[in-house]
Parts: C-alpha cells; structure tokens; sequence
C-alpha cells in the first residue's frame, strides 16, 4: 500500500500515543511480510470488538499461512480482551480475501443487517 508522508507520520504518531495497536506478524531479511492493524471500539448491542483496519501479507508469502497465523493471533487476542465480535471492511474486488475470512466463520453483513459503510472526509 503507498502511504502519503502526513499518513505515515501520524501513524507514527499514534501509534505511540497508544492510540490503536499495530501486530507485525513476521518480518522477512528486514521486511515486513504481513501486518495487521486494528483499535478496539463498542457496540451497544454487543459490547466491545475489534474493528480490524487491516490485515496485509504481502503478495509472494500469500499462500504460506501468514494470514492464518495473523487472523489466529488476532481471534486468540479478541477472545482475551472479551470483545464480543470483530468487525471490518473488505473491498468488494478484494476478491480473495473475502472467501478468507468467509471460510474462517465470518459473516457478510452487507445485505444480513442492512449495513452501509459511509465516510466524511474531515481533511
């Protein structure tokens, strides 16, 4: 993913203020091969959950089991702060990660609860 200077800075920036937590799965001869990044928020309904904004392994290790490992690590970490769920977003050409998390239990909630995802750009 590219990711503007004012991005990475104030990613930089919250991450170590505490503000979301960031899980490096592995790195590679110095490079980082997969990643995931998420906060952890409250629904009304169901109590906390994580909201993932991203899990990422990089093309070539796509395939070896990075992204179980990470999605494993991630449930394990839910489960251990009592969230009630974890919820996210997937692009809807993202069409290999979709089966991913579908074949690991998650549900598509887009047409189930009615759900639309929107954004205000603020900057």
């Amino acid at each position: 993913a590219v990711v503007s200077t004012r991005v990475r800075a104030q990613l930089q920036s919250d991450l170590s203020a505490g503000k979301f937590s960031c899980a490096i799965c592995r790195e590679e001869e110095g490079a980082v091969i997969g990643y995931a990044m998420f906060v952890y928020t409250f629904d009304l309904e169901a109590g906390r959950l994580m909201y993932l904004e991203d899990l990422y392994v990089r093309e070539k290790y796509r395939g070896k089991g990075v992204g179980s490992d990470m999605w494993e690590w991630l449930v394990a970490t839910a489960k251990r702060e009592g969230c009630a769920s974890m919820e996210f977003s997937v692009l809807s050409w993202n069409v290999t990660a979709i089966p991913f998390y579908v074949k690991r239990g998650a549900r598509n909630l887009t047409n189930e609860h009615g759900k639309s995802v929107l954004r205000y750009n603020v900057l």
